[in-house]
């Protein structure tokens, strides 16, 4: 995972911002009081929370132009100093991304601008990005799993009944009210995983890593409404269209909180191998239902026929959607890039299964030895994270490489296109 210029871990979770991207970087005061706020809340924490300070190196990164502020020199070779503070341009090869990376000698917290405005919003995001800085060394390495049960109409079903309930157990008046809510959760959960037996260790692994970053976050922020500001975010989770890259940051927060109330010792007890919801499940002393007649009782509380027809009808219309992708990025001539070792950068939010051949990404960016691929307009990543390929048709040759319909490949020298072996297919091979 160490080494090189970047994490080379094949994926960098990206949370891009609504504001347009051409920002350009902060005043340096606006750097400053960045930077003190996370100190602030770091401090605050002081490693009570996972045993490991979340304080260290930060880049506050332009995505448009590269360029970044720090709060520390790098090592291998030193930045431009301005006070108290350091600029410079990240290398085409690191992403920008909201993310931890491995570049000039030390592992950073990475965030990309514009930083949100609401000051509760801008401390949930300093700590979760921190915590990823760290995650390694509590033994919660960054990981990834499809989710591909989250596109169907009983896991989108079974996922949104989970987050009403999760809501539900937020805004409770009462330890019975929550204990009831947190056990229909458990149920919906329980209920979907019966049903896609290789949903709990893939369900789990994304709750290890952005579910308990988003967890950590909120729990440092020092929010005096968190829970009623963690319920409309549940809320907000209920209307996400693609959960497949999404979900944990939505159900590890409230399962975290919940086990906060449930079982106060448990991050010093996990083996980091059990799920939160078994953890939850232990701390009630409740066992989680997997049949359908408690599915059903459960369901009935929290608009159960409401969100069946609506996941429907949302299945009718996905059906085309998927047959059009399959139809451009798996039977259609593609240009398919190698990314064995490269690193990653996308939006969690623009995900669409794809199986058995991986999942459509709307907006992700890989950066390998070959140069960069810039996709704005799906692109499919293999399920082992070795292949992305774009549609080829229409392709024309730029000044960096290659563009097409959603796409720029910018290639370094010595690296061309091929024929690859499926006809009417393209490469990228070393120029002979």
């Amino acid at each position: 995972m160490a080494g090189g210029i970047c994490r080379r871990i094949g994926l960098l979770f990206v949370l891009f911002p609504s504001a347009a991207f051409a920002q350009g970087l902060p005043e340096a005061s606006v750097a400053s009081a960045a930077f003190q706020r996370m100190q602030q809340l770091c401090t605050a924490d002081d490693g009570k929370t996972w045993g490991v300070s979340l304080c260290g190196p930060v880049l506050l990164a332009d995505p448009a132009s590269r360029q970044f502020i720090a709060n520390m020199d790098g090592v291998d070779a030193a930045l431009e100093r301005e006070g108290a503070l350091f600029r410079g341009r990240l290398p085409d090869k690191v992403p920008v991304a909201n993310t931890a990376v491995d570049w000039n000698g030390r592992t950073w917290t990475m965030l990309m601008l514009p930083l949100p405005e609401d000051p509760v919003a801008q401390s949930i995001i300093f700590m979760h990005e921190a915590w990823h800085r760290i995650q390694a060394q509590i033994g919660l390495r960054a990981t990834h799993a499809d989710q591909d049960q989250l596109e169907t109409a009983q896991g989108r079903t079974a996922l949104r009944l989970e987050l009403r309930a999760l809501r539900a157990a937020m805004e409770a008046t009462d330890a019975a009210q929550r204990q009831r809510a947190s056990r229909d959760a458990l149920t919906f959960r329980g209920w979907r995983q019966a049903r896609f037996p290789e949903a709990r260790a893939a369900e789990d692994a994304m709750e290890r890593h952005e579910g308990i970053a988003e967890y950590t976050g909120r729990i440092l922020a020092q929010d005096a409404a968190r829970e009623a500001h963690l319920a409309e975010h549940l809320r907000r989770g209920d209307g996400v269209t693609a959960y497949a890259r999404s979900f944990a940051y939505y159900t590890g927060p409230a399962y975290g909180v919940l086990l906060d109330r449930a079982a106060p010792d448990w991050r010093t007890r996990w083996n980091r191998k059990d799920g939160l919801p078994q953890l939850l499940a232990v701390g009630l002393g409740v066992p989680i239902d997997v049949d359908e007649a408690a599915f059903r009782r459960a369901g009935a509380r929290h608009g159960l026929a409401e969100v069946e027809a609506e996941e429907a009808a949302r299945a009718r219309q996905q059906a085309e959607v998927v047959a059009a992708l399959r139809a451009r990025l798996v039977d259609g001539p593609v240009l398919g890039v190698p990314v064995n070792g490269a690193s990653f950068g996308f939006d969690p939010n623009r995900v669409t299964p794809l199986p058995p051949q991986g999942a459509v990404y709307g907006v992700i960016r890989a950066a390998a030895e070959w140069g960069v691929l810039e996709v704005r307009g799906d692109g499919l990543l293999s399920s082992d994270w070795k292949r992305l390929s774009v549609a080829h048709a229409g392709a024309r040759q730029t000044a960096e490489g290659w563009a097409g319909e959603g796409w720029e490949l910018a290639l370094k020298p010595g690296w061309v296109l091929r024929p690859d072996a499926r006809e009417g297919d393209w490469t990228i091979r070393r120029q002979e």
